[in-house]
């Protein structure tokens, strides 16, 4: 889920609250990336050895 962005902005800049709130979503979408990508790594890895 993206925040909106408050009602005064001008769609190009965010206020400081609402860049805290999209660090979070995109540092969490980040995690969850990360995990699939090494949960990808140990299939190919699996795949390699046998």
């Amino acid at each position: 889920m993206v925040p909106p962005l408050p009602p005064d902005s001008d769609g190009k800049t965010l206020s400081f609250k609402a860049s805290v709130l999209w660090n979070r979503l995109l540092l969490g979408t980040i995690e969850k990336a990360n995990t699939q990508f090494e949960a990808i790594r140990e299939i190919e890895a699996s795949r390699g050895n046998n």
